[in-house]
C-alpha cells in the first residue's frame, strides 16, 4: 500500500446542515483538522468515513482569520495511519503535490499537481499555492508531498482562474493544534489570531492580548420550522440528525444497508427517496411484473438508470395543515426508511438483483 493509499483512511469527508467538506485526521493528538468555514455556524458536526460510517464530533476550536478548525470525535478511532506535523517541511516550486478530499461531496478523490509558490503571500499571510485541482468540497482536506507529508490544508481557490489553489501552511497548522493543550475540557473555543490564546464565551477582546476577536462565532446556526420538523422526525429511527446532514434541507443517511435521502424538490415538495438495487440480467419480466403490482401504500417503487427506487412525495404545504397530518408524515418517514432496509435484501434473495452503489456493507 503506498503512502497516499494509506491516508485515505485518515481523510473524512465533513457534513453540516450548510453542506460539506474534508477534514484529516492528527493520530497523535486524536483530532480532526479543517477548515472554519466549513464548520461554521455549528459546534456539532458529522465526519464520515470512505465506508459510509458516520460520527459525531464537536468543534473544540475555531479560528475564522486563519481559517483553521480542529474537532474531537468522543471515541478513539482505528486508525494505523493519521498525519502528523512536521514544521521542518521545506517545499520548494515545481516540486509534486496530492490534494485530498471529498470535492463536491463526492467518494475520496486525489488530484495530482505541483507546488506553484510555497510561500504566495496574500492580504498579510503566507500560502502555499499549487495547481492541483481544488473544488467545493475539497475545503479542510490535506494537501501533501509525494511521500505522503502534510504540506498545508487545502483552504480555497480563485473563482475566475484555472489552477490556482491555495492551501494554509504546516506553521499555521503547529500553533492551533499546540493552542489546544490548554483547553483540556475540549469546549468550544475561539482562538486569537495574535497570540493563539483560546476564549471560550462571546467577547469583543482577547484577554491576553487585547485583540479584536470575531465573537460571532459562537452564534449557532438555527434551523427553519420545516428542517426541525424533518429532523424530529428523524429522532423515531434513533438517529442524531447532525449526523444526517448533508447541506441546506437535504439530509442523507443509511437505515441499515440502504441509504434515505429526504430532500425539497422545486421548492415545493417533501421528497423522500431511496436507491435500493440494481437491476438482474435475467427475470426481468417477473421483476417488472412485482414493482407493478405490488402495494407499496402511499409509497411507489420505480426504476430509473437501472436502479431500482423506493419514493415518497408530498407538497410541504400539505405538511403544516393540523397536527395530524404532521405525525402522519413523520410515520411515513420512519416507515420508508425501514421499508428500503427490508426491500433491498428482497429484491436480492427473490429476483437476483445486486445491491445499489450506494448501499452500504453492514456486517
Amino acid at each position: 500500500m503506498s503512502n497516499l493509499d494509506s491516508l485515505k483512511e485518515a481523510t473524512f469527508k465533513i457534513l453540516t446542515s450548510r453542506g460539506t467538506g474534508s477534514g484529516f485526521y492528527i493520530k497523535s493528538k486524536n483530532i480532526i483538522l479543517t477548515n472554519h468555514h466549513v464548520i461554521s455556524g455549528c459546534k456539532e458536526v458529522a465526519v464520515e468515513d470512505d465506508h459510509h460510517n458516520r460520527m459525531l464530533a464537536k468543534v473544540i476550536m475555531t479560528n475564522p482569520d486563519i481559517d483553521i478548525a480542529i474537532l474531537k470525535v468522543e471515541e478513539e478511532l482505528n486508525i494505523d495511519h493519521g498525519f502528523s506535523v512536521d514544521n521542518s517541511l521545506e517545499l520548494t516550486r515545481q516540486e509534486k503535490v496530492f490534494a485530498l478530499g471529498y470535492p463536491f461531496g463526492m467518494p475520496f478523490t486525489i488530484t495530482e499537481g505541483i507546488v506553484s509558490n510555497p510561500e504566495q503571500h496574500m492580504n498579510g499571510r503566507y500560502f502555499v499555492q499549487t495547481d492541483a485541482a481544488i473544488n467545493p468540497g475539497n475545503s479542510g482536506g490535506p494537501l501533501v508531498t509525494q511521500d505522503g507529508r502534510l504540506a498545508g490544508i487545502n483552504s480555497s481557490k480563485f473563482n475566475n482562474a484555472d489552477n490556482m489553489g491555495f492551501a494554509i501552511p504546516v506553521s499555521e497548522i503547529e500553533q492551533a493544534i499546540e493552542s489546544i493543550e490548554n483547553n483540556p475540557e475540549f469546549k468550544f473555543s475561539l482562538q486569537c489570531s495574535s497570540c493563539s490564546g483560546l476564549t471560550y464565551v462571546p467577547q469583543d477582546y482577547c484577554n491576553n492580548c487585547g485583540a479584536t476577536l470575531s465573537k460571532d462565532v459562537f452564534d449557532e446556526l438555527e434551523l427553519n420550522e420545516f428542517s426541525n420538523f424533518i429532523e424530529d422526525s428523524l429522532k423515531q429511527l434513533d438517529i442524531n440528525p447532525v449526523l444526517t446532514r448533508t447541506g441546506q434541507e437535504f439530509w442523507e443517511f443509511h437505515q441499515g444497508s440502504s441509504q434515505i435521502r429526504i430532500f425539497v424538490m422545486n421548492r415545493e415538495y417533501l421528497y423522500l427517496t431511496s436507491p435500493l438495487n440494481n437491476l438482474p440480467k435475467q427475470n426481468l419480466e417477473r421483476l417488472y411484473e412485482y414493482l407493478i403490482s405490488s402495494d407499496q401504500g402511499q409509497f411507489s417503487l420505480g426504476v430509473y438508470k437501472n436502479t431500482i427506487f423506493i419514493s415518497y412525495r408530498i407538497s410541504i404545504t400539505d405538511i403544516f395543515q393540523d397536527e395530524a397530518t404532521k405525525n402522519d408524515i413523520k410515520l411515513k418517514i420512519k416507515e420508508l426508511a425501514l421499508k428500503a432496509d427490508d426491500l433491498d435484501d428482497f429484491f436480492v434473495e427473490e429476483y437476483g438483483c445486486t445491491m445499489s452503489t450506494y448501499a452500504k456493507k453492514v456486517s
